[in-house]
Parts: C-alpha cells; sequence; structure tokens
C-alpha cells in the first residue's frame, strides 16, 4: 500500500507545478511578482519544542471533550477535529466538506505572528487586507469574508478585523464555502474557528526570542502546569512582546500579547475552561494602501521599502481584548454537552495614509485614512447536546445545539472633512515625504465615538449523521436564525430596524469504499443578513430582504499510511447588491457564480520528505449585473490558479536538522470589474531551515529563513472596496512584503 500515496502524491505535484505557466502574465499585463505576506518556514524535528507543547490539553475526560494529545509522527495529519461547530469530535474522512486544520506546531516552525503569514500555509485560504496589511477578512473559493460573522474562537463568534496573535493559538480549523448549518448565518466564504492553547498535564516552559529584518525583535514564553497536585487547576501562560523598525527605513513596530487559559475540573468527565486575552499592534511609517476607479489601470506593484508610501507619523493601533468561558461535560460514553460564553473589545486607530491614483501614469493624492469603525465589541454565546444511538439498526450522531451574538460597531461623531486629513501628492514612481499636520490625525478617541449598529443574531441548529451501514451515511442538517439589526444616528437616535428570521439547510450522502476513505456528495443553502442601502441611494437606510446562498459539492477523501490526500469540486452562487445606476436604487444587482477544484495533499512523500500545500482552481465570474460592461466579467482580485507547496526534509545524517522550502503560486487578478485591468501573477519562494538539540540538557530549536527570497514586488490583495459585488466605486490594493530574514531559538527549560 506504500506505493500508491506516492502515485496519487506525483499526480498532485505535477498538478500544482503546472500553475507556474498561469502565474506568468498574457501580452500587454505586467508580469512582477507578488509574494505572500511575510511567511515563515521551518518545520520541526522529532523531540522539538512543539512537540512537547501539542499535548495542550489534559486527557482527563472523555472522547467528547478531550480536546488532543500529544502529536508525533504525524503532527500536521490530524485524524480528527476536536470540534466541527456543534459536532464534537469528528474523524475528517467522514466529514463532507473541504476541511483543513493548521496546527501549532507548523505556525510555530514557520514562525508565523498573526493569520496573514499564517494563512499561506493553508493552501485552499486567501484573505482580502481591509484598512492597511494587518486587518484581514479571510475568505475560501473566493467569496469574501465578514468582519465577525466567518470567524469564531473555541466556536464562538468574534470580530476579526482587529489584531490576532498566533501564539495564543493551537489550531486554526477552516469548512471551506457554505457553513450556516454549523455556526448560524454568514457569508459563505468558509468558517474560521481558531482554538486556543490549553493548560498541560506535565510544566511546561517555553522561551524564544526572534528576529526579523530589519531589527524587530521579540521574545515570548510558554508555560504550563497543574496548580495541585490532584490536577484539579491547569493553567496557560503565553506572552509576547516585540519592538523594532520594519522593512520601510523610519518605520516602526510594537506588538504585545498576555493570554491565560485557565482549566478547572470539579467533578470527573467536566471541564471549566476559562481565558482572557490582551493583545496590542502598534505600527507606524508602513506603506499606505492604493484606491483607484474603476477607469484607472493598476500600475506595476512598486517597492514596498521606499518611503513616501507611508509616513513616519502614520499607522494603526489595534488592541483586542477577549473573555471566555466554557463548560464541557460527558454524560457517559455517548453523550456530550458544551456551553460557552464570550465576550471581546476591539479598539481600532486606525490613520494610515490612502494613496488614491488619480492617472494611469500612476499619480496619487495620499490623505489619513478617516471613517473606519474605531471600536467593536461581541457578547457570543454557544451550547449544544451531542450524541451517539441506535434505532432499528441504524446508526445516529445527533446533534442539537444554538448560537447566537449581539454585535455593536462604533462611528466618529464628527466625520473629518477631506481637507483635514489631506496629506499631499505624489507620484508611484517618486513618492514623497509629506509634513504632518498640525491638528494630526482624526481624533477618533474615547468620548467622540458613539454607537452605530447592533446586530443581534440566535439560532438553533440541529444535524443528525445516519449511519445506514459500514459504507453508507447521510447527513443532514439545518439552523432557524433569527436576526435584528438597529441602527443610529451621531446622536443616538434609532434610523433603522431590521428583523427577519430563516432556515438554512445542509444534506449529504456519504460512501466509504474503505474505512479510511470516503466520497461524498453535499448540498447547502446558507442565510445572511442583507445589507443596508448606503447614504447615496435613493432608497438609503433601507435593508434588504436576506441573502441566500447555495452550493453543490463533491469530494473525495483518503487517509493513507503515510499521506492524506482531498480533492473537492463545488459550485457556490451568491446574490450581490449595488446601487443601480438607471435610478439610484440599492437592490440585487446579479449574482457571483463561482466554480472550481480543490487538491491537497499532507504527509510524507518520501523517505524524510514532507509536503504540506494544496491548490485551488477557480472560476468566479459575476452574472445578470445591471451594467453589460460588467456582466460574466471574473470577479476582481481572485486568480484562476492558486495554492501553496511546503516541503520539509529531515537531512539523512545529523539528527535534528530540517530544511524547508515553500512555493507559492497565483495567475493573474482582473483589478477592476470590467477586466480592462489586470495585476499579474507570481511565484514565490522562501528557505529555510531549523536544528534542535541537546544543551545541558535543554531542548533548544534553532529557526532560520529568508522569505520571498527574490525579493519580487507584488500586489498582495486586489479587491473592490466592499463585499457587496460588482460596483462603481473604488477599488482596493495592498502592497506585500519584500524579502525577509527571520531567525529564532527555542528553549525547553
Amino acid at each position: 500500500m506504500n506505493e500508491h500515496p506516492h502515485r496519487l502524491t506525483a499526480i498532485l505535484i505535477s498538478l500544482i507545478l503546472i500553475p507556474a505557466a498561469y502565474a506568468e502574465t498574457p501580452s500587454g499585463v505586467d508580469t512582477q511578482a507578488q509574494s505572500s505576506t511575510q511567511a515563515q518556514n521551518s518545520t520541526q524535528a522529532q523531540g522539538s519544542t512543539t512537540e512537547a507543547q501539542g499535548s495542550s490539553q489534559t486527557a482527563r475526560t472523555t472522547q467528547g471533550v478531550v480536546v488532543k494529545g500529544t502529536r508525533e509522527k504525524d503532527e500536521y495529519r490530524p485524524p480528527s477535529l476536536p470540534s466541527l461547530g456543534p459536532l464534537g469530535t469528528t474523524p475528517l474522512v467522514d466529514v463532507p466538506y473541504s476541511v483543513s486544520v493548521l496546527p501549532a506546531s507548523l505556525i510555530e516552525n514557520m514562525q508565523a505572528v498573526d493569520f496573514k503569514e499564517a494563512s499561506k500555509y493553508l493552501p485552499l485560504v486567501s484573505y482580502q487586507e481591509q484598512q492597511g496589511p494587518d486587518i484581514l477578512r479571510p475568505m475560501t473559493r473566493g467569496m469574501e469574508g465578514g468582519n465577525f460573522q466567518n470567524t469564531k474562537m473555541d466556536g464562538m463568534t468574534m470580530f476579526f478585523t482587529g489584531t490576532t496573535a498566533m501564539e495564543q493559538f493551537e489550531d486554526i480549523e477552516v469548512v471551506n464555502g457554505l457553513s450556516a448549518f454549523l455556526y448560524g448565518p454568514a457569508n459563505p466564504s468558509g468558517m474560521f474557528n481558531f482554538v486556543t492553547k490549553r493548560p498541560t498535564d506535565y510544566d511546561l516552559r517555553d522561551v524564544s526570542a526572534t528576529y526579523v529584518s530589519d531589527s524587530i525583535g521579540s521574545g515570548k514564553m510558554d508555560l504550563g502546569g497543574q496548580l495541585d497536585p490532584g490536577g484539579i487547576i491547569g493553567y496557560r501562560v503565553n506572552m509576547v512582546y516585540g519592538s523594532g523598525q520594519g522593512f520601510v527605513p523610519g518605520s516602526h513596530e510594537r506588538r504585545t500579547l498576555a493570554d491565560l487559559g485557565i482549566d478547572v475540573h470539579p467533578w470527573e468527565h467536566g471541564v471549566l475552561q476559562l481565558n482572557y486575552s490582551d493583545n496590542v499592534l502598534d505600527t507606524m511609517g508602513f506603506p499606505g494602501w492604493f484606491t483607484y476607479s474603476q477607469s484607472i489601470m493598476l500600475p506595476p506593484a512598486p517597492n514596498p521599502q521606499r518611503v513616501g508610501y507611508g509616513q513616519s507619523y502614520a499607522g494603526v493601533y489595534l488592541r483586542t481584548r477577549m473573555g471566555e468561558a466554557r463548560f464541557l461535560q460527558d454524560f457517559g460514553s455517548n453523550w456530550h454537552f458544551v456551553g460557552g460564553i464570550l465576550n471581546q473589545d476591539v479598539q481600532r486607530d486606525i490613520y494610515t495614509p490612502v494613496n488614491n491614483l488619480t492617472s494611469d501614469s500612476g499619480a496619487y493624492t495620499s490623505s489619513f485614512a478617516n471613517g473606519f469603525a474605531p471600536k467593536f465589541l461581541i457578547t457570543s454565546d454557544t451550547a449544544y447536546l451531542d450524541g451517539t444511538f441506535d434505532t432499528w439498526g441504524i446508526g445516529h450522531d445527533l446533534t442539537i445545539g444554538s448560537a447566537g451574538y449581539r454585535a455593536s460597531s462604533y462611528s466618529a461623531i464628527n466625520a473629518a472633512s477631506a481637507a483635514s486629513v489631506l496629506l499631499g501628492k505624489a507620484t508611484i514612481d517618486d513618492p514623497l515625504i509629506f509634513p504632518e499636520p498640525a491638528s494630526g490625525p482624526p481624533d477618533v478617541g474615547a468620548g467622540h465615538i458613539y454607537d452605530s449598529s447592533d446586530t443581534y443574531q440566535q439560532g438553533l441548529n440541529i444535524t443528525d449523521t445516519l449511519k445506514l451501514s459500514d459504507d453508507w451515511l447521510v447527513r443532514a442538517g439545518t439552523s432557524q436564525d433569527w436576526f435584528h439589526v438597529d441602527d443610529y444616528n451621531n446622536h443616538s437616535v434609532p434610523t433603522t430596524i431590521y428583523q427577519n428570521h430563516g432556515l438554512s439547510p445542509t444534506g449529504s450522502v456519504i460512501f466509504k469504499p474503505a474505512a479510511n476513505m470516503s466520497v461524498y456528495a453535499t448540498y447547502a443553502s446558507s442565510l445572511e443578513a442583507g445589507d443596508l442601502a448606503p447614504g447615496t441611494a435613493a432608497n438609503a437606510g433601507v435593508s434588504l430582504p436576506p441573502y441566500r446562498s447555495k452550493e453543490y459539492e463533491v469530494g473525495y477523501k483518503a487517509n493513507l499510511d503515510d499521506i492524506d490526500v482531498t480533492a473537492a469540486l463545488f459550485s457556490i452562487q451568491r446574490p450581490f447588491a449595488n446601487i443601480n445606476p438607471v435610478d439610484n436604487v440599492f437592490e440585487i444587482s446579479g449574482e457571483q457564480i463561482n466554480k472550481g477544484l480543490e487538491l491537497s495533499a499532507i504527509g510524507e512523500i518520501a523517505d524524510g520528505l514532507t509536503l504540506y500545500g494544496g491548490i485551488t482552481l477557480l472560476n468566479a465570474r459575476l452574472q445578470n449585473t445591471p451594467l453589460a460592461s460588467t456582466d460574466d466579467k471574473l470577479y476582481v482580485g481572485t486568480p484562476k490558479v492558486k495554492g501553496n507547496m511546503l516541503f520539509e526534509y529531515k537531512i539523512p545524517g545529523i539528527a535534528g536538522l530540517v530544511a524547508t522550502f515553500d512555493y507559492q503560486f497565483s495567475g493573474t487578478r482582473p483589478a477592476n470589474d470590467t477586466n480592462t485591468s489586470w495585476a499579474a501573477g507570481y511565484n514565490l519562494f522562501d528557505v529555510g531551515a531549523r536544528y534542535t538539540s541537546d544543551i545541558f540538557n535543554k531542548s533548544v530549536t534553532w529557526r532560520l529563513s529568508v522569505d520571498n527570497v527574490t525579493d519580487r514586488h507584488y500586489w498582495s490583495t486586489i479587491e473592490p472596496s466592499d463585499i457587496t459585488g460588482a460596483n462603481t466605486g473604488s477599488l482596493v490594493a495592498h502592497l506585500g512584503a519584500p524579502r525577509m530574514v527571520l531567525a529564532s531559538v527555542s528553549v525547553l527549560l
């Protein structure tokens, strides 16, 4: 059987290597490359730091509530998910959806510190940068996510358009495509669940120091263990401090994290999990982002290290504070309960330069970013019961649960005028340093903001997996959800009230030709709240009816001796809204239809050689738009081919030495709705190594990597100005990072 994984992998590799040709731009389109934002390299040898960290949860409860033990040989190949929404522990081969898991061991080995850096190693995942390179919306299958509907922490909704530190998470779990039946209504862009690190059942003392070019140094501690001999109370502490100059002369970055996790075992088979974290990111002097109209041809990406695309006095301050409590209880071996509540406070002072391109020659006007929400608050909840039983010879895996949230978005009481935020004019070939305005950036501090929108959502989920035989399973589920949105003006007077409800059903058929493989077909219909008409529309402030997205997916999964392989063929369609140019009414004005193929492979493809990679082939188009010029056109910023391949090789004869090589690729991307402007594709390469050995009986791991080895200049993301589809407004482009050197040392004390 060992021959089969290698044969399948050879086929996959041949498919993945094809895109290098697609990444070359067709005639008339610039060939400058783009890079994956600060990818980090290295993976870990046996006995290294994060292998010990893998046992991040104590095996004190039974199957339903235990998360995981130590990873050893198959460190990057989790056999199951500790929690797929409310479904409990689920073997990946039995999940009829495309699912990716990024473990903490890989994140640590690649020296990734935020989702932007970590996401490249999820080859079927991408992101859209929002107000600068540090504020993201994750996405799968070419569908952009919301700022909170598509992101969870331990299964509970959280805002993602703040700052997030990877050091506090054990896994990132991603369900591609539609998933409202698991978590409640959301954009059809996948669901991203961030699993927090839990206390260890041994004394963990991991200390690390990191250097990132040009001169950002940081230190971190990961501490865990039990507070009492009986193991009733366990703890996990993660602390980070980093500061220094970034890749632009005169720039500066500071990031801090304080994260505490407590597990209390009041009785057998029950655990109370408590978490609190305070995470800060403060950057100044890095490049701003570019905006441009539909008629402007996007120029080639310039060198992001040039002074002038950002200003030394302009940047972003992000602070995210989160607390959560979850209680997990087993009732015998078949029934399990999980209930939790999360509270999050996100502060955002965004005053990065926005460079608005005004001509095809690259002339632009630069201004302070203005008008973005300075604060978010959310309280979210989840509770579910899952269990297994038989009826008349048919096995059931039943889940009944509820999930919801109240999310508040804040705005500035007095919007800044265009003149007050203006910095100056320059060209993309000759950026300039502008004097800081005497009034400084727009003031949106405490006392100058108000609660402008409250969104409520609560739903009831029920899912049952019927085992008809050893070969055939049927999964059916639905989520009934209720929406309520209140909007206010800057005098706290309600302006619009919106409420609705609806079902989000799904159904799957799974055939298992063998215990370690499956073939499945899935249909899903997902609801999400409709958009509010903007102030410039004739129907300003009116809410549209809920949107309904649909997805069809067929797939194959195999968990072989040395490697896991997956393939999924899918079609997603969602409506989008826009202001109709004929009557200026904001309305449903077409649909986005994305069809594609996903392939992935994780495991050992030869003796000592590991692959963690995948590819997405995608055709994302706008259909039935009110403008002939945008109808049947490719969706802005979406390439036809995209993927990533990470290789790790254990050097023979030198125990503990591992070489790494990462290859990220993307095809060309349309840069406007009419597909008359294009951004170049890219082929990006990272190289690195790590070495683990014992020094004075302490395990020490050294890591060194160089990202974007060829120092290619690239647009990291191209996107519309909103996520409702084709628009006649501005478009957004972000510069990617240049070549970066990363080095770190970790010591297990």
